[in-house]
């Protein structure tokens, strides 16, 4: 697998297009970082003071609320960013952890290296502010979810922006191209493994979905949409 940290950067949308002198900037400023799966990247702290930018692998972003239960905020796959454009609040990111959910490449930029890149890029800085604001926007959609809606709504809502995240066509129906554990679908809508278990069983004896090896094939993706009232 090719090594060069801006070979990876450059297959990514929103590096795209850029000059020599920009990504010798990008160069100079940052570093790869290599995390095996489940190796958990700090967020506490680090959020403010660093950027990463995904070459390769998935990162789930993770709050432990004080009493140990734990919500998935996001996962990330390649060429997004992890960090948000300005500092966090003191204590905001408390609890908060993202974990590597396979072999993952990241690119490092300190923060003040970061910033000097938007001021000397700001085409660049358009599009990582609208990507941060897609992100938070789900995020937030997600978050009512969890208020108002049915597990079920809530979980057909997260089977179907998985696959728009992480889907691949096949004949037969859309791919979630992403091992998740029920435990992992549970944190992501606020639910308990056992319900999302049932859940999941139940929608298989529907016709909606199947299991294959380890990942979810939508096998009536527009029955789903129904169900997520989409």
């Amino acid at each position: 697998m090719h090594d060069s940290k801006l070979w990876y950067l450059k297959k990514m949308d929103i590096f795209s297009g850029l000059t020599p002198d920009e990504y010798a900037v990008i160069d100079r400023g940052s570093r790869s970082l290599s995390l095996k799966k489940r190796a958990l990247l700090p967020y506490r702290g680090t959020a403010g003071d660093a950027v990463y930018f995904i070459k390769y692998g998935r990162i789930k972003v993770i709050r432990t609320s004080p009493d140990g239960r734990s919500l998935i905020l996001d996962i990330l796959g390649a060429g997004t960013l992890l960090g948000e454009l300005v500092r966090e609040p003191a204590g905001d990111d408390e609890g908060v952890t993202a974990e590597a959910m396979e072999e993952t490449l990241l690119c490092m930029m300190q923060r003040d290296n970061f910033n000097h890149l938007m001021e000397l890029v700001p085409k660049l800085s358009t599009r990582i502010t609208k990507l941060c604001g897609l992100r938070l926007k789900r995020v937030q959609n997600r978050l009512v979810d969890m208020l108002y809606c049915s597990v079920e709504v809530r979980l057909a809502r997260a089977l179907l922006n998985l696959a728009e995240e992480f889907g691949v066509s096949l004949p037969d129906g859309m791919l979630i191209d992403l091992r998740l554990t029920h435990n992992e679908l549970a944190g992501l809508i606020a639910s308990t493994r056992e319900t999302v278990s049932a859940m999941l069983m139940e929608l298989h004896k529907r016709g909606l979905l199947e299991f294959r090896r380890h990942r979810i094939l939508l096998v009536q993706p527009m029955k789903l949409a129904a169900i997520a009232g989409r």
